[in-house]
């Protein structure tokens, strides 16, 4: 975790989880979850660190150790939100102890 994500704002009642590529094991972000369930977008105000620079536009996530394709970034229309919808399968995410 190399960056620290600009746009970030804490929400309470959240739980902290880090998001890892299912290919390689290399940590890609520490996110910070609301609800429970299976983790289909990535907002981007609620991510903390990540190991790729987020304040640049990239139109997708890579994973910076194997390049495999991780997310696709999107502006959702009716919250004007930006977000990261993730690809299934290709990341894993684990709970850390708060």
């Amino acid at each position: 975790m190399i960056h620290r994500n600009p746009y970030y704002r804490r929400i309470r009642g959240s739980h902290i989880i880090i998001v890892c590529c299912a290919y390689c094991k290399t940590d890609i972000a520490m996110y910070q979850k609301v609800s429970k369930g299976n983790l289909l977008r990535m907002y981007l105000r609620r991510i903390i660190k990540s190991s790729v620079n987020l304040s640049e536009k990239p139109g997708a996530l890579f994973c910076p150790g194997c390049n495999e394709h991780l997310a696709t970034r999107i502006t959702l229309k009716r919250r004007n939100k930006e977000a990261y919808v993730m690809v299934r399968g290709a990341f894993n995410s684990r709970l850390i102890r708060q």
